[in-house]
């Protein structure tokens, strides 16, 4: 009985095995890049605080909805790849630090889908890194990360530059 029981075990382990090794080689890894336009206090504003402190530049506890443009290059007049529709809170008390959760909804021919993404934006800092958590269309089942560099700012208002890279 104990041998039957050693077999059935280690046929369901190689199972398993092969089974896990076909779904990694479905994966597929994809790099996506593009510039995010945040616009805060401007005429054409993409972005509009709907609670906190209730100044108009924001503090700790501002919450932030946001439909900005992304677009392939830094100018807002380069080819326009989709919207980040999303949210983000200033959740510090010594730094200007968000909770980015938003998504990247893409309608072009080459990127059909959405990426959702999610994690702490330390401004401050050069470099970023946010999670993927998740997609649809060519993105179904996208996991990965996104490496964010603010690539200009002028008041509150700043073009993002968005590094992702996911598997899916």
């Amino acid at each position: 009985m104990d041998i039957l029981f050693f077999k059935l075990t280690l046929q369901l382990l190689l199972w398993l095995f092969t089974l896990g090794q076909r779904v990694s080689a479905q994966t597929k890894e994809t790099i996506v890049q593009f510039y995010m336009h945040d616009n805060v206090l401007v005429p054409n504003a993409t972005t509009i605080s709907v609670a906190g402190p209730g100044s108009s530049n924001g503090g700790f506890g501002t919450v932030v909805i946001m439909d900005d443009l992304l677009t392939e290059g830094p100018s807002p007049y380069s080819k326009l790849v989709g919207r980040g529709q999303g949210t983000y809170i200033l959740d510090s008390l010594v730094a200007v630090d968000l909770l980015l959760t938003f998504s990247a909804v893409f309608d072009t021919s080459k990127y059909n889908g959405t990426l959702s993404f999610h994690g702490s934006d330390r401004t401050n800092l050069k470099q970023r890194e946010i999670a993927v958590v998740g997609g649809t269309g060519v993105f179904r089942f996208a996991r990965g990360y996104a490496i964010i560099e603010t690539y200009s700012t002028q008041n509150l208002s700043a073009i993002l530059f968005f590094n992702v890279t996911i598997h899916h």
